[in-house]
């Protein structure tokens, strides 16, 4: 099989970017105010022919309302922990359609300070311009925090160790080996020397099913077929056919293996 020389950092660069919160105060801020501000400019429902800043005040604090009453919802079924086996995308939505109501019946007192003339109080077209408006802005802000809110999978330890190697290399380990200040690495596609230590590599294949059968070497369970004696020596029978030794210190282990079934003919 080929071998080279691949040279790799001893320690892969790890981001030190924190992620923001889910909920960043000052993200919220700028959308409120972003938000606040396309209102006021549009002017939907009627309120264009208000004057500007009477317009701005309106939108300022019905959005505010709004999101008062939403962070307000969130923060209360986190606290009391309902709804915790929803998903957090059902959770938002659930708290803006609970904040929804409250936050009409302060845009209908806005609506009957400005127009006392226009009727009563209570007026159900006011639901739907809230509704609108919260759907619009609470699909907005679930859109843009959805990322934050599913976990990110934990990758095992040893997919550290298996960006290391080149891609043609693939990742089906059968053995590694100490020379000097380099690891042979040996999988089903060929071999290759990375520079780094053996107990370097071997603390990153930690949960990767394996043994160190010697003080220079460690076999892929994958790839262990059996031991042997040769030249009265303990050794491991590997899937490419070759024979690694066993030290005594690990004999014991390497004893209680279990050789994998050969199904690609070697």
């Amino acid at each position: 099989m080929k071998r080279r020389l691949h040279f790799v950092n001893d320690k892969p660069k790890r981001s030190t970017k924190a992620e923001p919160p889910v909920w960043h105060l000052p993200e919220q801020a700028a959308a409120y105010v972003l938000a606040t501000g396309i209102f006021t400019t549009l002017g939907p429902f009627g309120t264009f022919e208000m004057v500007f800043w009477l317009r701005v005040i309106y939108w300022a604090l019905a959005i505010g309302a709004g999101w008062i009453f939403v962070s307000s919802s969130i923060m209360a079924m986190r606290h009391k922990g309902w709804l915790d086996h929803e998903s957090p995308v059902t959770r938002i939505a659930l708290a803006i359609i609970v904040a929804a109501p409250p936050t009409a019946l302060v845009v209908m007192g806005l609506e009957y300070l400005l127009h006392p003339e226009d009727g009563p109080f209570l007026k159900p077209r006011i639901f739907l311009y809230v509704a609108v408006v919260c759907l619009i802005i609470g699909g907005s802000v679930v859109a843009y925090v959805r990322p934050r809110l599913v976990k990110p999978v934990k990758l095992p330890d040893y997919m550290i160790f298996m960006r290391r190697l080149p891609p043609h290399l693939g990742t089906e380990l059968i053995s590694l080996s100490s020379q000097d200040h380099y690891v042979e690495v040996t999988t089903d596609k060929g071999r290759e020397l990375i520079h780094m230590r053996l107990g370097d590599a071997l603390e990153e294949l930690s949960d990767y099913p394996g043994q160190q059968v010697h003080r220079s070497h460690w076999i892929a369970a994958r790839a262990f077929r059996g031991v042997a004696r040769e030249n009265n020596r303990l050794v491991v029978r590997l899937s490419d056919g070759r024979s690694l030794p066993v030290s005594r210190s690990f004999a014991p282990a390497v004893r209680e293996m279990t050789p994998t079934l050969d199904v690609s003919g070697q």
